[in-house]
């Protein structure tokens, strides 16, 4: 398992570029927020989801999502395109499936 260490600030989020770190987005302009995260297997690649606090917003792909920064989880499952990994975000910690 990983931990899914949070970031306020986004340009430290990139420049630290830990496995498995995120940052989240604020909703805006009637967008749904957003998370941004390090792929936890390690390869670097950057990604972002939708998430809708509770529930799927309508956008596809999207994600369910407890609200918690400090101990997120995730509803259904990541997979990664790029690399392959697959996984759930389960109070704050990358479990791979």
């Amino acid at each position: 398992m990983i931990r899914a260490i949070a970031f306020t600030d986004r340009r430290l989020h990139r420049e630290t570029a830990l496995p498995g770190s995120l940052w989240f987005t604020e909703a805006e302009d009637g967008k749904s927020p957003a998370l941004w995260f390090f792929c936890p297997c390690g390869c670097g690649d950057v990604a972002h989801i939708t998430i809708g606090l509770g529930a799927k917003p309508a956008a596809t792909p999207s994600w369910s999502w407890n609200g918690r920064t400090d101990a997120p989880t995730l509803t259904p499952s990541v997979r990664q395109l790029n690399c392959g990994w697959h996984g759930w975000l389960r109070d704050g910690y990358w479990q791979p499936v």
